[in-house]
This record gives C-alpha cells, sequence and structure tokens, in this order.
C-alpha cells in the first residue's frame, strides 16, 4: 500500500492555530487534514511508534512552546569559545534522515514539531541578551542545532524571521545556521547581516549517499555556499562528523580539494571539524529502533556518558582532514570539537 505524500496530515495544539506563523503554515496545506489535540505531546510522545515508517511520510504538528525558549550550551557541539552560547528548539526533528543523527534516539516520532509562537522566542533572546555572563562578547544563539531550518525554509521560514529579529543587533547578538541544505534561494533576497553565521555540513559525496539520506548533494551544497558568500554572508565551513568509511582518507582529501575549488579560502569565516559522537541513552534507542543501521555496529569507545571513536582513531580523523585544511586556511580558523 503505498504511503501518503508528506504533511498529508497536521496536528493542531489548542491555541495554535491563532498565532500568524501557524495559519501561513496552514495555508501552505490546504488539502492536508488538519486534526485538533489538546497537548502536542499526546502525539509526538506516545509509545510503540515506527520511526522508519514515518520517516517515510512525516505529519506536521503545531504547537506552543510553553516554557525553555533557551538552553545552555551542549557539550556536543562547538560553541566558538563564546561562553554566552546558547541553541534552542524552535523545531524538533528534521527534514533529512542522517544514518549518525542523535534525534533518531531522542524522540520515538519521526515527526516533526513546529513551534508557531515566535514572539515568546524573541523576547526571551532579548533577555537573555540583556544578562548574558560576558558583555564584551554577543549571545552567541545557535538556532539549527536540533534540526537543519534551512532544509525546511519553503515550508517553515523560521530562518527569515531570525534573519529580521537580527537586524541592528550586531556586537550583542550572533546567530548560527548550520544547515545541509542546497536552500540558499529561500534567502537571496534579504540582504546579508553581520549578526548571522550560514554553516554549511559537507561531506564526501560517498558519506552523502550511504548516510545522509534525503540531503541534497554535495556539489547542490557546495553551490548554494557559494551563493551565500558571493552575497556577502558570513559563512562557517564544518566538517562534521567525519566518518571512517572505506578509503576514507582519499575521500576527504579529494572533499577538501572539490570545497576549495569552488571557494576561495579568505571567504570563509573559519572552519570547524568533529567526529561522531552521541550520548550512550540515545545511542541505546536509536540502535532498538532501527536496527538495520550499519553505523552501529563499529566498535566504539564509551567515555563519560557517550558514544564515540577510540582516541586513536578520532585523533588520526581529526588531525588528518585538519592538516588538509591548514594548507588552505590558517590554523587559527580552524577549530576541532
Amino acid at each position: 500500500m503505498p504511503l501518503e505524500p508528506s504533511y498529508s496530515h497536521i496536528y493542531v495544539e489548542n491555541g495554535a492555530a491563532d498565532y500568524p506563523f501557524a495559519k501561513s503554515l496552514l495555508e501552505k496545506f490546504k488539502r492536508a487534514k488538519v486534526i485538533n489535540i489538546h497537548d502536542y505531546k499526546e502525539v509526538f510522545n506516545r509509545p510503540k511508534q515506527d520511526f522508519d515508517l514515518q520517516k517515510q511520510s512525516p505529519k506536521l504538528i503545531l504547537a506552543v512552546k510553553k516554557d525553555k525558549f533557551l538552553y545552555d550550551g551542549s557539550r556536543f557541539v562547538q560553541d566558538s569559545n563564546n561562553i554566552n552560547f546558547f541553541y534552542n528548539a524552535l523545531s524538533l526533528n528534521c527534514p533529512y534522515d542522517c544514518s549518525y543523527c542523535y534525534l533518531q534516539g531522542m524522540y520515538s516520532s519521526a515527526n516533526q514539531v513546529c513551534f508557531v509562537n515566535l514572539e515568546d522566542f524573541f523576547s526571551a533572546t532579548e533577555q537573555a541578551i540583556e544578562v548574558r555572563r560576558d558583555q564584551s562578547q554577543p549571545l552567541y544563539l545557535c538556532i539549527s542545532y536540533d534540526t537543519d531550518l534551512l532544509g525546511f525554509e519553503s515550508i517553515a521560514p523560521y530562518c527569515r524571521k531570525w534573519i529580521e529579529f537580527c537586524r541592528g543587533r550586531a556586537g550583542e547578538l550572533l546567530i548560527e545556521i548550520r544547515t545541509k541544505s542546497a536552500n540558499f534561494s529561500a534567502l537571496a533576497d534579504l540582504p546579508a547581516d553581520p549578526s548571522v553565521v550560514l554553516a554549511w555540513s559537507l561531506s564526501p559525496q560517498e558519506v552523502c549517499h550511504r548516510h545522509e539520506r534525503k540531503t541534497p548533494s554535495l556539489k547542490s551544497r557546495l553551490h548554494a555556499m557559494s551563493q551565500a558568500i558571493q552575497a556577502g554572508w558570513q559563512v562557517r565551513l564544518c566538517i562534521d562528523p567525519i566518518l571512517p568509511i572505506d578509503n576514507w582518507d582519499a575521500c576527504y582529501r579529494e572533499l577538501v580539494d572539490i570545497i576549495f575549488m569552488e571557494i576561495k579560502p579568505e571567504a570563509l569565516l573559519d572552519a570547524h571539524l568533529g567526529v561522531f559522537r552521541m550520548s550512550t541513552d540515545f545511542f541505546s534507542n536509536a540502535r532498538k529502533r532501527r536496527p538495520a543501521q550499519e553505523l552501529f555496529y563499529r566498535p566504539w569507545k564509551r567515555e563519560r556518558g557517550t558514544i564515540t571513536h577510540p582516541e586513536a582513531e578520532r585523533e588520526a580523523l581529526t588531525n588528518y582532514v585538519k592538516t588538509l585544511l591548514a594548507k588552505r586556511l590558517p590554523e587559527e580558523k580552524i577549530r576541532i570539537w
């Protein structure tokens, strides 16, 4: 039996439909079946869901975030050496389906939750700016940490709303939008803003094919990245996670060569490198839910509540790619998780 198209059903939490952001989303899916619910968690958190099946045909859940509009920075993500580091959760889950993603162990559902009360997020951010610990540095806010907002921008224009919120806040706010998307065209009409960093995660095409399902190709991402640079945006290069696939050294050498055939090194803000890491609980959940994922059966190491590479392998991966980048970029522009 064929699956229904993505977002064929939209669950709407009580009160959510009154928000302008929700109205704009519902307007885009006039043929969708709208189901009213009391609380998004009764759908999103229910037990015994089939994550794999839902990933093939996800539904949309519109909800109102009640609290925790900002979270202190996680040890699982780079913080750019800024102690004012926070992230938020504007949307739960991701339109892509990467085999190394912790979300498949974090959530029992693959459906997409969109929080629609943006003004509450903005107000919380303004308050955090005022009381940030180091007033000499801006509040550093990652808005696309638990999802890929630019990849979802054509449906829910979070990036545009946040870029508009950033106007005139240079020096007090810096937001990072991390993405594997090729969808820069969704922002191309906006002038570049010094309060925004667009951070592209790039992988060898073999990794894209095997481990980054539903994502655009390396070539498409690079083209979008180049467009953003030409338009004057601050652009960060992210090679994360570096995966030890067959002939990984040759694959990553080719990746770096391809990147700098398209991008001038001096045009990059910086580069961030990282390796596979996932909390032990999320890893255990993900392997139970998706036992066919080959990545889960490598000889990983448990380290301080984290599943990651043995130290020697971790150093080999990151040092090799850092050496490749250091031929093009100053070492102070290369950060390793």
